[in-house]
């Protein structure tokens, strides 16, 4: 049966694999974590990975793999397995040297990928990953059987041609209401183009009044095709004070700079403790109005005798 090992990524200006623990500990790295390349039919594009072995007294055996990833979920996560269709597979066209070999305790070894991009490939995004797989670990400072493992590097190859770069926005969004900073804005990309892109753009937060109070960047965050891809951006403020505020999405994507869609919501910020403290102090000069009256004019009375 076959092996089903998800491979979950981070994407925080780029797509990463962690480290994969074996057992008790002893996990192996890879370096870097991901390469995002461009390419014409006909070409070849070689690179070299870094695999390596932190552990003191342990010894690994690790063999090379290539798989396909799709996207799966809407915080960037991938699957390494063969994709549904030849439209964005890259795993036949790279070759690793060497496949097999064994890591002695604080070792490394490069391994080589070589790309051979068909005279007849489709334009856009192909995607895979380049994955160690751990076979055996022995050593005295490792117990039981071995749990096997893979960590990857990420492959994201655009190859030249006519490309599509379709970009939309799913939904965008905030609480209701918040008392305090920080808001949390959400925004879900959909990318309906064949490659992947990276938006790009500002959240412009106004007040009631129609007063800009904040412009917060987006993160630059890669969508792959055929996926929904959810992303945060925070705006680290600490006291609302308007009421109603207007937020306004607005920015671009892709080689060509395309706009997408501008979307405006609105959401409702207050501290009403503070609000309160202020209303209380004004009440209290409100109130007692007469006597502060009263005694600066006493005051001022006082300064023009000295003066005199």
């Amino acid at each position: 049966m076959k092996e089903n090992i998800f491979l979950y990524i981070l994407v925080i200006g780029g797509l990463v694999f962690g480290h994969q623990a074996l057992s008790q500990g002893t996990t192996i790295g890879i370096s870097p974590v991901t390469f995002e390349l461009t390419g014409n039919p006909g070409d070849t594009i070689v690179n070299q990975i870094k695999i390596y072995n932190p552990s003191e007294d342990t010894t690994i055996g690790i063999v090379m793999e290539v798989e396909d990833i799709t996207p799966k979920g809407e915080e960037g996560q991938v699957s390494a397995e063969p994709a549904e269709s030849e439209t964005f597979s890259l795993m036949k066209w790279v070759k690793v040297d060497p496949v097999e070999f064994v890591l002695s305790p604080k070792s490394q070894e490069f391994v080589t990928f070589t790309i051979t991009i068909p005279q007849n490939a489709e334009p856009g995004g192909h995607y895979g990953a380049v994955l160690a797989r751990t076979k055996m670990a022995t050593g005295p400072g490792f117990t039981g059987a071995a749990i096997s493992q893979r960590v990857g590097s990420v492959i994201l190859l655009s190859v030249a041609g006519q490309v599509k770069e379709e970009l939309e926005v799913n939904d965008f969004s905030a609480p209701y209401y918040s008392e305090y900073g920080p808001v949390n804005f959400s925004v879900k990309f959909e990318n309906k183009g064949t490659v992947h892109v990276k938006p790009k753009g500002y959240i412009t937060v106004t007040d009631w009044l129609g007063r800009k109070v904040a412009d917060i960047e987006l993160p630059e965050k890669k969508v792959l095709p055929g996926a929904v891809r959810k992303i945060e951006i925070p705006w680290n403020t600490k006291w609302l004070l308007s009421g109603r505020y207007t937020a306004t999405l607005h920015g671009s994507y892709g080689v060509s700079n395309l706009s997408f869609e501008t979307v405006v919501i609105s959401f409702w910020g207050f501290s009403w403790k503070l609000g309160l403290g202020v209303a209380a102090v004004a009440a209290f000069f409100i109130l007692t109005r007469k006597r502060w009256t009263a005694a600066f004019k006493v005051l001022l009375k006082g300064e023009k005798t000295k003066v005199g």
